[in-house]
C-alpha cells in the first residue's frame, strides 16, 4: 500500500509480442514509472514478470488474474501484486493464501463495497471511461470515502489530475503510455518520454 501511495500510477502491459512488452516496460521504467502490471493474456507473461522483478526500479505484478491458480504462479515468478477485471472471491482467497497484494475489479458501488468487505485494501474500478470517468469517482466516493479506488481504462494525461482531485488512491494506464504505434516501431524513446510526462503530471 505504501509503495503504491508513493508511486500511484500502475502501467498495464498487454501485447501479443513478449519482446516488445518487455522492452516497453523497461522504457517506461526509464521514464520514471515504477509499478508495472503485465497481464497474463500477454504471451510469456510470467517470464516477463520474472525478468522485470530483477530490476531494482520495478515494482512488478500481474493483471487479468482469473483463476485460483494464478496468484501462486505470479508469486513464484517474482510478482508482488495482482489485479483482475472482476471480483472473484475464490481468486481473492487464493491471493491471500499466496501472500499476494490483490486488487479485484468492480464496476458498481455494490461491487466496490463487496470487494472491500472481502478484504481488498484497494479496489480496481473498470472500465472507468465508459462508467463516467472522474464524475463516477466523485459520485461513488460521496458515500464510500473510506475505500481506496484504482480506476483503469480511461485515464489519460489530460484528465490525470482530475482523477486525483476526485479522490482516487491510484490509477492504471496502458496504451496512453505504451502507444501502439510507438511499440510497433520500437520507439522506446517516445515511450520513456511519455512515461516521464505522466510522472511529471502527478499532483505534488
Amino acid at each position: 500500500m505504501e509503495e503504491l501511495r508513493q508511486n500511484p500510477i500502475v502501467l498495464c502491459i498487454r501485447n501479443e509480442d513478449p519482446d516488445r512488452a518487455l522492452e516497453g516496460a523497461r522504457a517506461a521504467l526509464d521514464g520514471g514509472l515504477r509499478v508495472i502490471e503485465v497481464t497474463l493474456t500477454t504471451p510469456n507473461a510470467l517470464a516477463i514478470i520474472a525478468k522485470l522483478s530483477q530490476d531494482p526500479r520495478a515494482i512488478v505484478g500481474a493483471g487479468t488474474l482469473l483463476s485460483e491458480e494464478d496468484p501462486q504462479k505470479v508469486v513464484e515468478a517474482g510478482g508482488r501484486f495482482g489485479l483482475s477485471p472482476v471480483c472473484d472471491p475464490k481468486v481473492m482467497e487464493s491471493a491471500k493464501k499466496a501472500g499476494l497484494f490483490f486488487a479485484p475489479g468492480t464496476s458498481t458501488p455494490s461491487e466496490i463495497v463487496r470487494a472491500h468487505q472481502l478484504g481488498a485494501e484497494v479496489v480496481k474500478v473498470f472500465p472507468i471511461g465508459p462508467l463516467g470517468g472522474p464524475n463516477f469517482i466523485r459520485a461513488v466516493r460521496g458515500p464510500l470515502p473510506h475505500i481506496p479506488l484504482l480506476p483503469t481504462n480511461g485515464v489519460s494525461l489530460e484528465n490525470l489530475s482530475e482523477y486525483f482531485e476526485a479522490g482516487v488512491f491510484a490509477v492504471g494506464v496502458g496504451r496512453e503510455v505504451l502507444e501502439p504505434e510507438a511499440l510497433k516501431a520500437r520507439d522506446y524513446k517516445q515511450i520513456s518520454e511519455r512515461a516521464a510526462q505522466f510522472v511529471a503530471a502527478l499532483p505534488k
